[in-house]
């Protein structure tokens, strides 16, 4: 497994689960520049492609089994629409109801009845309720798929940078990096972002060797794919998130709302998490831009919907970083011969981690995805064909 985020971290489990002996290997286990780290922390079913519909829903069953584990809160997706985008989302209620996603549909007045703090319903054409989406502790789902895979035997091991692939007939070599200190964050920086590890930092060669791979790497797969020679279609974007100051406006009844503009929100502790994703070129971006971005992106946004926002003040914040597809939906399957990839994901790793973790272990182990979970419609020959899973609800 080479990439033990939180999608890597899944995939582990699902092939330990499967009697299969795995090693999931990563630069930094602590995942401190890794998307498992610096998203929002929203889980949902409410989209537009059946397949991503499919894989958060397994999802989303999984973690209300465990639900104070992971800190899973279902207090439900409130999203907003305006004239141009609610025929869509009313046209995909249907296929969402059919894949057993319970969803509502609200009126304008009716989103102020439900959420009374959203008194400026200017633009509100409609909304959705999804109340079995909800809220989720990354770090903890993270270490949950990471406890139980080696409760089963799997490994993981750090500080660990690939440099080279053969991939024979006879299994696939890798010829490693490892590092013999603990490596400071410009370090992790400079090799994550670059061809090599860099000259300053010690370490030691190691070869490995496996019957088979998987690239989940998130942001960093495109060092696997080309070591390869496999075409990488992704970017990576950054994305901002702002903690605000929350003492004049309580969310807590309320879990994820989405507004008609993109703005995203919840309660979160003391304060509002809320992210709003701007044009972006692609890069290797994790520069927050403070409060300049808060009083430019976030606040507007927040007192045009909210007259209760008035004064909120920025506290603190961060950047990380969205895969992002041609089609906005994740790449998962069979790569090469002895090469499977679950990467790309666009923001939903989080959501889809245990889904898609159990569909590519069903692969591996046994040539077919499980029932229930055919991910078929990801495999990346879908780019060659013309056959894209363009997800427009994305944010």
């Amino acid at each position: 497994m080479i990439g033990a985020g939180i999608v890597g971290s899944s995939v582990t489990m699902a092939l330990a689960e499967r009697g299969k002996r795995t090693l999931a290997i990563d630069i930094d286990l602590s995942g401190r520049l890794s998307s498992s780290e610096k998203n929002a922390g929203g889980v949902r079913a409410t989209w537009w492609e059946a397949v991503n519909i499919i894989l958060c829903r397994a999802s989303i069953q999984y973690y209300e089994s465990i639900a104070t584990e992971v800190g899973f809160r279902q207090k439900g997706y409130l999203w907003l629409y305006d004239a141009d985008t609610w025929p869509k989302a009313l046209a995909h209620v249907d296929l969402q109801r059919s894949l057993g996603h319970p969803i509502e549909t609200l009126t304008a007045p009716e989103v102020h009845q439900r959420a009374p703090e959203i008194d400026r319903l200017e633009g509100i054409e409609g909304a959705t309720f999804s109340p079995r989406d909800g809220l989720i502790n990354p770090n903890l789902l993270k270490n949950h798929y990471r406890d139980r895979a080696r409760s089963m035997g799997a490994q993981f091991r750090d500080g660990i940078y690939i440099y080279a692939i053969d991939n024979r007939a006879d299994g696939v070599r890798l010829d490693t990096w490892h590092a013999d200190e603990p490596m400071t964050d410009a370090a992790l920086m400079r090799m994550m972002t670059q061809d090599g590890p860099g000259e300053a930092e010690s370490g030691h060669l190691e070869k490995l060797e496996a019957d088979a791979i998987v690239i989940a790497g998130g942001a960093w797969s495109r060092n696997v794919l080309r070591l390869l020679g496999l075409k990488d279609y992704s970017e990576p974007i950054r994305r901002q998130i702002c903690l605000v100051d929350n003492r004049e406006t309580n969310l807590a009844p309320y879990g994820m709302i989405v507004d008609t503009t993109g703005l995203y929100f919840h309660n979160e502790g003391p304060h509002i998490l809320a992210g709003y994703s701007p044009p972006e070129s692609p890069g290797y971006h994790f520069n927050y831009d403070g409060e300049e971005f808060f009083l430019k992106e976030i606040w507007p946004r927040m007192y045009a919907r909210m007259s209760c926002c008035e004064r909120l003040r920025h506290v603190t914040g961060w950047a990380g970083l969205y895969e992002v597809s041609p089609d906005r939906s994740a790449i998962v399957g069979l790569a090469a011969p002895s090469v499977y990839e679950a990467h790309s994901f666009s923001g939903r790793g989080v959501m889809q981690s245990y889904g898609a973790g159990q569909a590519l272990a069903g692969l591996i182990a046994n040539g077919k995805f499980p029932a229930g979970l055919d991910a078929s419609a990801l495999a990346r020959t879908r780019y060659e064909s013309n056959r894209l899973v363009f997800e427009e609800l994305h944010i």
